[in-house]
């Protein structure tokens, strides 16, 4: 009960020192802080793309069958599809970008964590990309 106590006040301890250190401006923190700052603001952007993204996820689509030789419900959903691939190749872009940021503060500070989390970053988003690409080679 202890141990638990005391995890949960040094977990407070650190939710409120990130909230100050999120409320200074950057030329009153050390390097440490503004990288933990930066971090936690990517950190911030990349859950909420990743919401946005499941939540598109979550909308659903109303396909019928086809009514002969009519085919507009595999037309509207392919046409669905196309969208979501389109759009997840971009926000593959964009994790690119972040990751291509990160590399570029990791050598600004010569933090090899920095630049470690910077290129994995980068190679996901372009494994994105290259996937949502990819699409096309599945479609006949």
């Amino acid at each position: 009960m202890r141990k638990l106590t005391t995890y949960f006040n040094n977990k407070k301890a650190e939710i409120c020192n990130n909230i100050r250190e999120d409320m200074t401006p950057n030329s009153k923190l050390t390097v440490e802080q503004r990288e933990r700052k930066t971090m936690r603001a990517v950190s911030k952007i990349s859950c909420g793309l990743m919401v946005m993204s499941m939540m598109l996820s979550c909308c659903g689509v109303t396909a019928f069958a086809a009514d002969g030789g009519r085919s507009e419900g595999v037309e509207t959903f392919n046409t669905v599809v196309q969208f979501i691939v389109d759009w997840v190749a971009r926000i593959g872009l964009v994790v690119a970008f972040i990751g291509a940021v990160q590399f570029a503060l990791g050598f600004k500070d010569d933090s090899a964590d920095g630049k470690t989390r910077g290129l994995m970053c980068l190679a996901s988003g372009f494994i994105v990309f290259a996937v949502a690409k990819a699409y096309d080679m599945f479609t006949q």
